[in-house]
């Protein structure tokens, strides 16, 4: 998946939407020269997705993630609409000093509960 798409977070919000019992999302980031940097703007918004919960989630893996801001946006939206996430495992693609700050602001995102469902 290549965040620079104009339509990736669109399709993987359509996506996770028609798999309701989806349980694990493996998500390999696309570290190509074809995505687009931090300041650029593309069309797919998560905001327009407001009843989307991945009820069954338990498990996110994701490979070669860079702490861009639709990468970001993508791992806080899952955080905060899966209820029984249990395990997140994200494979960086940042510099030694640039981590600290990425664990700290996912760990101050907004988590699901079973009772916001």
């Amino acid at each position: 998946m290549c965040f620079a798409d104009d339509h990736g977070l669109t399709f993987l919000a359509v996506l996770i939407k028609c798999s309701p019992n989806l349980e694990k999302i493996e998500l390999e980031i696309n570290t190509g020269h074809s995505c687009c940097y931090e300041n650029e703007i593309c069309c797919g918004k998560l905001e327009e997705y407001p009843d989307l919960w991945l009820e069954s989630l338990k498990e996110l893996e994701i490979r070669f993630f860079r702490n861009l801001k639709r990468e970001m946006e993508f791992v806080k939206f899952i955080l905060a609409r899966s209820p029984k996430l249990m395990k997140v495992n994200i494979r960086s693609y940042v510099e030694k000093n640039e981590e600290s700050d990425m664990l700290k602001d996912l760990l101050q995102a907004p988590r699901a509960s079973l009772q916001s469902v």
